[in-house]
């Protein structure tokens, strides 16, 4: 064989390991003649839909190509950086590339690591790799020391008195090093830096490195790094100038760590610490801006004749968007008040800045003019819109319109079934182009849950009957059984016989495609056993297989099921096969795998438990040549038995009559599907068995008069009577639909006519217009009692008593489950117009689909506009999906809440309490939800906000919650509220916090809404409205 064609062969049986031993042993002469024939060698040996493994290009390059140039340009190629490509073997590449020319392997390392241009680069760990395996100075490039620092550390490191200097000056260093930890011990790198960097260079590199500035992850291990190296004041002193430049806008660690240094350098000259001091105040970080306050205190006390040189710190942190800091600021102010006086004038003109109570105190002791809160009762709202008037159904249409989806289907069963009465070949001469074009849609999908699917097969059935299938009976069905295996491991006597296991047993088999009911017929293919024998001396490639005491032909793991030969590239095609059970491969198997690896690795873990040695049992793993074993080594026999694939045969049991009748309308079970959408299938699937019946009535009941979904009760009579006078019954889903969309109430009149039609449908549509129709079902929602924020599921509540009318009752107001998948959730537009005087039963259908995943269907603001345009009751469901729509998207929800409202219809109440919940228990947040409701009555909902945010309250601030600065924000919303619509009336759970003697904002925000609410004066103590957030990350109270 030559040497092109033994590479190859090597290339094409993706032998990885064989192919780097044959590369290490080329000679320079054998290299220059495969150099120039390489790239057209892995061209044919390239298979269409499989890519060459990356190691194996790189391997075939380091050991081929003679240039180093060419040699990187190989490596760096784009078969080898394919994005989803396998990891590559450094270890092999170096193994090969260590039999090159000492300066060709140096010259690859740097070429190679100067092509790296991120730390995720396929070929940096090859790159790093190859830098310390050549001991070649690194070059100067950023992107490889943080490609080196993303690396696994290695000990005794050649790389790391060259890299390490390097990471304060690279770019990517930082990010590569941010999940560094000093808890609970300092990880690798902070650890190898300090042990590694003389102290001082470590310090100079760490502030330089902050003085560069970047992203809070970019300088987080460098402020580590200098936390743990904590240096002395003696060290701080003489960089004490950049810590002071690094606290005005540093990021927040960084600034901390340059605020505690420049204290351990205290005293400082007066001018710096006046800087600092202002560098602080104006720091949005309400802790770094503390730590100015109490260092003006303190030099105040210290040296009073210095007061005035803090004026401007004092009134920049007036401004300061913590109420704490504002507090803190005025409190100083008041307190060194006789140092002040000769600046009164800078602190009057910043009072503005101040909420009223604080600034009254301050205009008192400065003898300015005292503020007074903004009169917020005169503001000014636009008025609620004008509710809408109903408008009327359009007429029927075959034709596709821009409608809404579910008025082109309404439309379209209306006019098929009333064209099929009127002209049918008329009805066939438009359908038949429509069904030539969608002839494909049938066949798709195994279900028919699309009603645009069941328009196709509807159409199809009319314009050439029969040509939709009718399922045949549930018959006996052919599977393949999977595979099995089991394994003996036993230690012998050398060159005793192996005895076979003298029980066999088919082990657990997989089998698809037949249902849970029947049972397994005769016809089924005999099992076999085929017994493959070897020892730990020799190692499995010399394994026996055997079949009833007969020899069995058997390689490289795999047994002849058919008694010829095995060849290696039928065994090699075998095993490339993805699929193991499909049906035409098992059948025609001549091959089957005796010995997976996992079955051997059981057996190779019992071998060591024997005593065989684990150096062997790798060479027996690796399917290379097996050392002898030693002296005081067992001898361990293996048997594997395995079970060959067989078909069976298994006839199912037949169904019961409403399965056997979903299965051949191709429905899904209704666990899989939801109530409503199930019930909108269920009028296609008559109006399908009535067609082929030829029982189809003269017109639809069911279709509505008006857009909300309603049925006018005289229309609905007018059908019946046309009905009777054709001497058909109505379809079964189409009455029951007709009577869900009936209006609420009685209708005397319209029961006495339908009462004198005489026929049965007409009897069930007058007992249901004489009474109230249907009585309104218990529907809610519920939370679990201990779902934590964004992982409660809301659980649907529906409750109905029963009609009478089976379709009603087993199907429509069937309880809907609380999880969701792909298949739920179909025709969600049509839902509301379903039950039109029945909305919350819609609503609680939709909450399976409120709280939005990726992955599962959502309702939106169409859908919930719809509903909510209906009649009937509102509750728990209806408040719940409109309190989360309020949250989630304000700007689109902001105009149905306005709606409901000026209907008078919105449960506001109940939405309070639910967006609590919502807040709670789902990824809503506070500052958000107080966004929406800001928007919500600036619209003119101020109002119906006030009632939301009274029941909201006490479930946000409840007892044993904790206390956050965006409720601090919320409470300060409601005052505002309660002032623009006079509110009045004790909320207790804000009145037990105006008790609080503590100087937080959250209470002083409780106490001006207790006072708002009670009429009583706020304590003088107490602050205004304090529109501005805050940075904190939370108040305990």
């Amino acid at each position: 064989m030559s040497l092109l064609a033994e590479i190859s062969h090597l290339l094409t049986d993706r032998s990885i390991t064989r192919l780097a031993d044959r590369l290490v042993t080329l000679t320079e002469e054998e290299r220059a003649e495969l150099t120039g024939q390489l790239p057209g060698l892995v061209k044919k040996v390239r298979l269409p839909d499989e890519p060459l493994d990356a190691t194996m290009l790189l391997l075939t390059g380091a050991g081929v190509i003679t240039g180093p140039a060419a040699a990187v340009t190989w490596m760096t190629g784009r078969d080898v950086t394919r994005r989803w490509a396998a990891p590559i073997d450094v270890a092999l590449v170096c193994r090969v590339v260590a039999t090159r020319p000492p300066e060709w392997r140096r010259d690859v390392a740097v070429r190679l690591a100067q092509r790296i241009r991120r730390p995720g680069d396929r070929i940096a760990p090859l790159a790093v790799a190859l830098l310390r395996a050549s001991g070649v100075a690194p070059p100067e490039h950023d992107p490889l020391v943080a490609a080196w620092l993303s690396e696994p550390g290695v000990a005794d490191d050649p790389l790391t008195p060259v890299l390490l200097p390097r990471i304060f000056d690279a770019d990517g260093a930082g990010r590569a090093l941010r999940d560094e930890r000093l808890e609970p011990e300092p990880t690798h790198w902070l650890a190898t830096a300090v042990r590694e960097l003389p102290r001082e260079q470590a310090l100079d590199g760490c502030v330089s490195r902050f003085l560069r500035g970047g992203d809070p992850q970019d300088l987080r291990f460098f402020v580590r790094l200098h936390t743990i190296l904590d240096p002395t004041p003696a060290e701080s002193a003489p960089r004490v100038r950049d810590y002071l430049r690094l606290l005005p806008s540093a990021p927040g660690p960084v600034a901390e760590l340059a605020a505690a240094q420049v204290r351990r350098a205290l005293p400082l000259d007066h001018a710096d610490l006046v800087e600092a001091v202002e560098a602080l105040t104006f720091r949005p970080e309400a802790k770094l801006a503390a730590v100015g306050l109490r260092w003006t205190d303190q030099t105040i006390r210290a040296t009073p004749e210095h007061a005035g040189d803090f004026v401007t710190a004092l009134t920049m942190a007036y401004a300061h968007t913590s109420f704490d800091v504002r507090n803190r600021a005025a409190e100083l102010t008041l307190k060194h008040a006789g140092l002040f006086m000769a600046h009164a004038e800078a602190f009057l003109g910043a009072i503005p800045e101040l909420p009223a109570g604080l600034g009254a105190a301050l205009a008192t002791r400065f003898g300015g003019e005292v503020p007074v809160e903004d009169l917020l009762e005169r503001k000014e709202f636009p008025p609620l819109p004008e509710p809408p008037e109903p408008e009327p159904f359009p007429e029927p249409s075959i034709v596709p319109s821009g409608l809404d989806e579910w008025i082109r289907l309404e439309r379209w069963l209306a006019a098929f079934v009333a064209g099929i009465h009127a002209d049918r070949a008329e009805l066939r001469r438009e359908l038949t182009p429509y069904v030539e074009q969608q002839s494909y849609y049938r066949q798709v999908d195994a279900r028919r849950t699309s009603p645009d699917a069941w328009q196709t097969t509807l159409a199809a059935e009319l314009v050439s009957p029969g040509s939709v299938p009718v399922l045949p009976p549930l018959g006996p069905e052919r599977f393949w059984e999977g595979e099995s295996y089991s394994t003996q491991v036993l230690a012998v006597t050398r060159g005793a016989e192996i005895a076979p296991p003298e029980q066999t047993y088919r082990g657990i088999t997989i089998s698809f495609g037949h249902p849970e009911r029947g049972h397994y017929l005769d016809d089924d293919a005999p099992v076999r056993s085929i017994a493959i024998t070897w020892t730990s001396d020799e190692g499995p490639s010399t394994a026996e297989a055997r079949e009833n005491g007969e020899q069995v032909p058997y390689r490289n793991g795999w047994v002849s099921l058919t008694g010829a030969p095995v060849d290696e590239a039928v065994a090699r095609a075998a095993e490339m096969r993805w699929n193991r059970f499909h049906d035409d491969e098992e059948r025609h198997a001549d091959v089957g795998e005796a010995m997976p690896d996992f079955t051997l690795d059981g057996v190779y873990e019992r071998m060591a438990e024997l005593g065989v040695h684990p150096a062997r049992i790798e060479a027996m793993r690796a399917g290379g040549p097996v050392p002898p074993p030693g002296d005081d080594e067992p001898c361990v026999a293996v048997t594997v038995m395995y079970f060959p694939a067989r078909q069976r045969s298994f006839q199912p049991d037949p169904l019961p009559e409403a399965e056997e009748w979903r299965r051949q309308h191709l429905l899904p079970h209704p666990n899989m599907i939801s109530p409503l959408h199930d019930f909108l299938l269920h009028r296609y699937a008559e109006i399908l068995d009535a067609l082929r019946a030829g029982t189809l009535p003269p017109v639809l009941l069911a279709t509505p008069t008006w857009l909300r979904g309603h049925l006018d009760p005289a229309v609905l009579v007018d059908r019946l009577e046309s009905c009777a006078a054709a001497g058909r019954e109505p379809l079964e889903a189409d009455l029951a639909q007709a009577l869900l969309r009936l209006p609420r109430g009685d209708h005397p009149a319209e029961a006495a006519r339908a009462a004198a039609i005489g026929s049965a449908a007409a009897r069930q549509v007058a007992a249901w217009l004489a009474g109230e129709g249907m009585p309104d079902p218990e529907c809610g929602a519920t939370w679990p009692q201990t779902a934590e924020a964004g992982g409660g599921r809301l659980t649907p509540v529906l409750k109905a008593t029963p009609t009478g009318v089976r379709l009603i009752d087993e199907v429509a107001l069937r309880q809907p489950f609380e999880w969701t998948d792909d298949e739920k959730g179909g025709a969600m537009g049509a839902w509301p117009t379903m039950v039109p005087s029945h909305r919350e039963v819609v609503a609680v259908n939709f909450l399976p689909f409120t709280l939005r995943t990726y992955w599962s269907p959502c309702v939106g603001q169409r859908e919930v506009s719809r509903m909510v345009a209906a009649d009937g009751l509102l509750g728990e469901a209806t408040a719940t999906i409109v309190a989360y729509l309020l949250g989630a998207e304000p700007s689109q929800t902001i105009p149905l809440v306005l709606r409901m409202a000026a209907r008078g219809d919105l449960p506001a109440e109940t939405m309070g309490r639910q967006l609590a919940l919502l807040i709670r228990n789902t990824w809503l947040e506070t500052r958000p939800v107080v966004t929406a409701l800001t928007d919500l009555a600036e619209a003119g909902g101020h109002h119906e906000v006030w009632r939301m945010l009274r029941a909201m309250l006490p479930g946000l601030l409840g007892e044993g919650r904790r206390i956050t600065v965006p409720q601090a924000e919320l409470v300060a919303f409601a005052t505002d509220v309660a002032r623009w619509t006079g509110a009045r009336g004790e909320i207790p759970v804000i009145a037990e916090f105006a008790k609080s003697r503590r100087t937080i904002r959250f209470v002083h925000e409780c106490k001006r809404l207790h006072a708002q609410l009670t009429g009583t004066s706020v304590p003088s103590t107490g602050a205004g409205s304090d529109p501005t957030g805050t940075t904190s990350t939370g108040l305990g109270c």
